[in-house]
């Protein structure tokens, strides 16, 4: 049976008389380029299996089959332009579960690799862009979005992107006010700031969630990438194993750049022994007249309209809603749109639709930015690699890497068996019905 939400496309591309033939076997298959296939095929591609943002949507995906002004087999995979419709479509009913706050824009750090608060970056960003420059949100303010987010239905609010959320003079204050609401919370930090007492506060309140950025755990490099300060380095590399103790589920994120290449392995080994919940990796990016590029060789696929992994929602610091965070890198291209629906003077609901109206109707100034960034990479499985690593699930996609602890429970099973479980949802299924 044809997913109830996609009837009404189908509807819509019959009544353009287009000729399409789109299955539960097709539909999510696409032939996907890439620069490396161009230059050693001649400009071929591979049908790839491609996973839609907020493809959960679809609901359960049984049989169907759906055509117009088509004859013949049915294809192994539908055109780039149907994958864009049905990404589209997707986008006008999205709910969201998860929002950024940026309740701070200050950073106690200076990473040179950082386009906000980086040294080589001689404070150009917040010159671009004035209304996000280096300060603190009122917390009258803060509170109030997140009565919008709550109001909207949000599950999760992550503090504070493009800050450093601990610098805040309110961070207890706002925290426990999230949590007063039913709300979940993460943070992302740099972690310089989360002592013992620090932690012990953030287990007192419920924090759930705490993603640390952790680039080296030898003192020498994390000089280079990080902060010069004995102190610095020595709270920083050990808060991800503390939060982790305390019940707090932790993550740590090693970004790739020159000074730290070859240390990888070992950081993600020294927090896997600490018991953290799940490391990961990226290739470092900055941004270039308007463009969001990789420091690094990267794989760079050919660009399908919906398909960004980097979608992710949050509000600045000035009320503004942005859809990904590569538009916080590039604000200035893209402000004057943002400033006419503005989370200060619009419901959450409003603002939402607006936005991805941006996304959806093509908009040019938001198409040049997608098209030059380097943050976009498809939900696709070229390059994916799935593995077990030391008690770990580990997903390998393209530049990107991504490590979850197994839970205890199951953690003995051989590799073999593990890996099943995770390729075939078995152990999503068993913590949705609270076996794990």
């Amino acid at each position: 049976m044809t997913p109830i939400i996609l009837q009404e496309l189908f509807n819509e591309l019959k009544k353009e008389n287009l000729s399409f033939c789109v299955t539960n076997l097709n539909y999510n298959k696409v032939i996907i380029n890439r620069e490396s296939q161009a230059k050693d095929s001649g400009g071929g591609g591979i049908i790839s299996t491609i996973v839609y943002p907020y493809g959960e949507l679809l609901g359960e995906i049984g049989d169907f089959e759906e055509r117009n002004a088509f004859e013949g087999e049915v294809p192994k995979a539908i055109p780039k332009e149907m994958v864009e419709r049905i990404a589209m479509h997707l986008l006008k009913y999205i709910k969201l579960k998860t929002m950024y706050l940026q309740v701070t824009s200050k950073c106690n750090y200076v990473c040179p690799m950082c386009p906000f608060h980086g040294e080589g970056y001689e404070g150009k960003y917040f010159k671009d862009n004035p209304s996000l420059k280096p300060q603190n949100m009122p917390l009258e303010d803060a509170k109030m979005y997140v009565d919008k987010m709550a109001e909207y239905g949000i599950e999760l609010v992550a503090l504070s992107p493009q800050g450093e959320f601990f610098t805040y003079p309110y961070w207890e204050e706002i925290s426990r006010y999230i949590k007063s609401k039913g709300l979940r919370i993460s943070t992302t930090t740099n972690g310089s700031l989360v002592t013992k007492e620090v932690i012990e506060k953030l287990k007192d309140m419920g924090f759930d969630e705490m993603v640390f950025s952790i680039d080296s755990i030898n003192k020498e490099t994390y000089v280079k990438v990080r902060s010069p300060k004995e102190k610095d380095y020595q709270t920083a590399i050990n808060a991800p194993i503390l939060a982790a103790e305390a019940g707090i589920y932790t993550h740590v994120h090693f970004v790739q750049q020159q000074p730290n290449i070859g240390e990888k392995e070992e950081l993600f080994t020294f927090y896997k022994k600490g018991g953290v919940n799940s490391v990961s990796c990226c290739v470092q990016r900055y941004t270039d007249n308007n463009q969001n590029r990789a420091k690094l060789p990267i794989l760079r696929h050919e660009y399908i309209h919906g398909l960004c992994n980097a979608y992710d929602s949050g509000i600045m610091i000035d009320g503004n809603f942005i859809t990904c965070c590569g538009m916080g890198t590039r604000y200035s291209a893209i402000k004057p749109k943002l400033d006419k629906c503005s989370l200060k003077n619009h419901s959450l609901s409003e603002v939402i639709k607006y936005n991805y109206d941006l996304l959806i109707n093509r908009d040019e100034d938001m198409m040049n930015m997608c098209h030059h960034c380097d943050l976009y990479n498809s939900y696709s499985n070229i390059d994916c690699q799935k593995f077990i690593d030391k008690k770990y699930y580990a997903i390998r996609h393209n530049d990107n890497e991504q490590h979850f602890k197994i839970p205890s429970k199951i953690s003995s099973l051989p590799d073999d068996v593990l890996l099943y479980m995770y390729q075939n949802n078995l152990v999503a299924k068993m913590k949705q019905d609270k076996i794990l």
